[in-house]
């Protein structure tokens, strides 16, 4: 407004000299001065010109006797303050260390007027923080901060009426501007029972005053970023934070909840805490009644986030088993229907949910004789080709290798058609989903020799796995690719299967992973190749040398120490493998006969093959 500086340094003049002669029109001035502050342009000059008036007059002004002048004293600094240039003017350490008093003196005090000179103290203090660390350092030079907790502690239980509420909420907001970017005080916060303190707060009403559980919220993330992992919130701030977040109406309050519990739900006893509270009920309850308002990204983002809450939170065992409910509890059933749901997010989350679920076989049973893995499959056989949804394709392979783990699953999933739903799969080239798809296979043919036998004939299954099996780009799907061929070999038993496997390239693979870092690939190398080259060692003797088979076997025996169980397949294999003039050669000028006898021989629990050994090695070299 033009000339607004004019007549605010008018009023400023007026006041002062009021002021000077303790005239009884103070109380109309600040009135009319709060009233123009609010509607004036301020320029930078205004501020630094009217310094001394800010210093002296407006500090006298607030160790006045009226409880109202002083109240509307600390509602014109509130005002000043909110512009830079006055807030800069206004930061004075007597100034700050005045108003702390006013706060001070009122709190714990119950009348309409302690209620408004405390709100206005607030508000002053608060905005002398805002992005202003000489501000805060003013406040924190006075004890600001105890007594800024105290003021907080005494606004618990106030009445319930519109002026407390803005009361709460402005020295909670206060606290959250001293402490902003404050890294250093957080510690201290923490140890001086703030977190006890704003669970109070919240559970003071903040469906009541949602502005005030805002500023709680903002301050308890702050906190949390400065525990390195440490769980901050208590079972007691879990069930209220809950609660907070049911009857919200404040879409900022709600993200702010739900933002908190996900970066604390890692930790176990706190995501237990949150099951126990209903939180993931609440989720999908929320998210149902609300999705028809999911329509821009910052709400996409906040559904996305309760999603991935409710998947942390079944991530623990104890959660899963209690939300499971015997395949009756309400999460379990709600997140059921999500299989279903039109909404992308929702549907990956209810699939993923599954792949949760089903960590038991107990479970695993449970859920394939309710029909869930059939619906699982037929979801797949739309989304089952390179166009796919990356991210349901993953979830899908996720939840139905873990249903494909129990013994009495795998017929009645092979009979819903998994097999051919994941076959085209093949052609997809996304590495995680590959890891996925080699797992669930691997899982259908353990003990199923149809299954294994049809598998390992497809030419095609066993061109990817050979190439799969030299990639360098997924450790993982380079171990899976390994572990399905020996699977197909272990659980077929089949002739034709393994001349499929050496047509196809598969015995260098083998004798490759016959030194895997883990033991247990190490086993299933071994025994796959022992099983081939007992069926099909002519046709497979070419490729055993030209893998260097000897080579391998001395790096596993000389150097990976394997233990009793892993040597003897080695041996049943060198039985097998000695069948061959070639091999014979070859395994002689490897040094392996000198490899096994040094093993053999320096193990004390070796004593009973000796003679199985020595027999061997004479094979290997009839001189020795």
């Amino acid at each position: 407004m033009p000339g607004g500086s004019d007549n605010l340094s008018e009023l400023f003049t007026e006041l002062s000299l009021a002021v000077d002669q303790k005239s009884d029109k103070v109380s109309v001035i600040l009135d009319n001065l709060c009233s123009k502050v609010d509607k004036s342009q301020i320029p930078d000059e205004f501020a630094s010109d009217c310094s001394s008036i800010f210093s002296d007059q407006l500090h006298s002004l607030l160790g006045w006797s009226s409880s109202e002048t002083v109240t509307k004293t600390a509602d014109v600094i509130a005002s000043l303050a909110k512009i830079e240039s006055t807030r800069v003017a206004l930061t004075k350490p007597k100034i700050a260390a005045a108003l702390l008093e006013v706060l001070k003196q009122n709190a714990g005090l119950s009348s309409d007027q302690n209620y408004l000179a405390m709100k206005h103290a607030s508000r002053a203090l608060g905005n002398l923080c805002y992005e202003n660390n000489e501000g805060r350092k003013c406040v924190m030079e006075h004890d600001g901060l105890k007594i800024i907790l105290h003021a907080i502690e005494s606004t618990i239980n106030l009445p319930d009426k519109e002026l407390c509420y803005s009361l709460r909420a402005c020295v909670v907001g206060l606290l959250l501007n001293l402490i902003m970017g404050q890294t250093d005080l957080y510690p201290e916060l923490i140890k001086l029972g703030t977190v006890e303190l704003l669970t109070k707060i919240l559970e003071a009403g903040a469906e009541q005053d949602e502005t005030a559980a805002i500023h709680v919220l903002m301050i308890l993330s702050l906190l949390a970023e400065s525990v390195n992992g440490e769980p901050l919130l208590t079972n007691r701030l879990c069930s209220v934070l809950v609660k907070t977040l049911g009857k919200s109406t404040s879409g900022e309050l709600s993200e702010l909840c739900v933002e908190l519990i996900h970066g604390q739900a890692e930790n176990n006893e706190i995501r237990l805490q949150l099951a126990k509270c209903g939180l993931c009920e609440l989720l999908i309850q929320l998210m149902e009644e609300h999705r028809a308002l999911v329509n821009d990204d910052e709400t996409r983002n906040l559904l996305k986030m309760a999603c991935d809450l409710i998947i942390i939170i079944l991530n623990g065992d104890d959660c899963m088993r209690l939300l499971y409910g015997d395949g009756k509890g309400k999460v379990f059933l709600g997140l059921t229907q999500w299989l279903t749901s039109t909404d992308d997010d929702l549907q990956i989350t209810g699939v993923l949910a599954m792949g949760n679920f089903a960590r038991t076989d107990n479970h695993c049973a449970q859920i394939v004789a309710a029909g869930v893995g059939k619906k699982l499959i037929s979801i797949l056989s739309k989304n089952n080709t390179p166009s796919g949804d990356i991210r349901l394709q993953h979830a899908l392979l996720s939840a139905l290798r873990n249903l494909s783990i129990p013994a009495q699953n795998k017929p009645k999933l092979i009979a819903d058609g998994i097999i051919d739903v994941v076959m085209p799969m093949l052609n997809i080239p996304t590495f995680p989903v590959v890891f996925k798809l080699l797992g669930t296979l691997r899982m259908l043919v353990d003990g199923q020799e149809r299954v294994a036998c049809d598998l390992g004939q497809r030419k095609d299954l066993l061109k990817k796995l050979v190439e799969w099996t030299g990639t360098e780009d997924h450790p993982g799907v380079q171990g899976e690719a390994c572990r399905l061929l020996a699977w197909l070999i272990k659980n077929s038993r089949d002739r034709e299967v393994m001349g499929r496997m050496v047509a196809a390239g598969a015995v260098p693979c083998l004798v490759g992973m016959i030194t895997a870092e883990h033991t247990v690939m190490q086993n299933e190398a071994l025994l796959a190749l022992c099983l081939l080259s007992a069926m099909r060692l002519a046709d497979a003797e070419k490729s055993f040398i030209q893998a260097r088979v000897g080579e391998k076997i001395n790096t596993l025996v000389n150097e990976m120490n394997p233990p009793r169980e892993v040597f003897m397949i080695v041996v049943a294999m060198l039985c097998q493998l000695v069948n061959s003039s070639e091999l014979i050669l070859h395994l002689r000028e490897t040094g392996v006969s000198k490899t096994i006898g040094s093993y053999a021989s320096s193990r004390e629990n070796m004593n009973d093959t000796l003679d199985q050994v020595a027999s061997l090695i004479a094979l290997f070299d009839p001189m020795l």
